[in-house]
């Protein structure tokens, strides 16, 4: 499989279409579904990029820097995904209830006659609550259609030039909050506070899970002499943004 492969899949799939519309979360499979989409359909592939509450500043600004090098027209829609009471009160359908979120803005913003596409691939899992979403609003997911699971995915993301090839898979920021807790604006913004500085010191991969005024710092193995470092500077600024302090876990994937 090749991306020229690819974008004739989403080129036939998009024939009767007026435009198509991927939701670019900024991660490397929605990337390479907007290069596809772009060489397969030119002007009339847009990406779209939803900044709500949940999303972390640098997963914006990975989007753009994809946008930017696929050379595909970028729109960044803001809403507020804490408006709806569903995704805020944080059960375990919360990610239904954004990914229909999502969707409809997009939907709003080109049209009903958009075909949307998203990066949903093979390897993902079946029941995740989102995919009812993808069902419902009619969703074209050529990565998933193909049979392409992840590995795959970032070797073509390579070959297609993608700056984000090799980024770690990421989750919005309301997975680091314990299901039933509700969310608010504060703990998320502690959340990306942290990590943001965790990521500054050389993390690829972390999570902040607070739980109250603690938080639980988890991290890869190989990131222990960077931790073992920092350490009192972590719990210095987890101090400064209102939390009690901050523990340290180490995270085996």
């Amino acid at each position: 499989m090749s991306i020229e492969q690819l974008a004739t899949h989403i080129a036939e799939r998009s024939s009767d279409a007026g435009c198509v519309a991927v939701a670019l979360s900024g991660g490397v499979d929605s990337g390479l579904v907007a290069a596809a989409a772009k060489l397969a359909l030119g002007s009339r592939a847009v990406a779209c990029t939803l900044v709500s509450e949940l999303t972390p500043a640098r997963d914006r600004e990975r989007a753009m820097e994809v946008a930017e090098r696929i050379g595909i027209e970028h729109r960044i829609l803001k809403v507020s995904a804490l408006s709806v009471p569903e995704v805020r009160r944080n059960q375990i359908d919360r990610c239904y209830h954004c990914k229909c979120l999502v969707f409809r803005a997009i939907k709003e913003e080109l049209g009903d006659e958009c075909l949307l596409l998203d990066g949903t691939n093979a390897d993902d899992p079946s029941d995740r609550p989102g995919l009812k979403a993808v069902r419902e609003f009619k969703v074209f997911s050529p990565l998933a259609d193909l049979g392409l699971g992840k590995s795959h995915i970032r070797a073509l993301a390579f070959d297609a030039g993608l700056p984000n090839w090799e980024t770690p898979s990421e989750s919005c920021l309301a997975t680091r909050i314990p299901l039933g807790v509700e969310l608010s604006a504060e703990d998320l913004h502690r959340v990306e506070v942290l990590e943001n500085y965790l990521h500054s010191l050389g993390l690829d991969t972390v999570r902040v899970r607070p739980d109250n005024l603690m938080a639980t710092v988890e991290y890869l193995p190989q990131y222990s002499e960077i931790i073992a470092e920092n350490r009192d500077k972590i719990v210095a600024l987890a101090i400064k943004i209102g939390l009690q302090s901050c523990t340290f876990k180490e995270w085996v994937e």
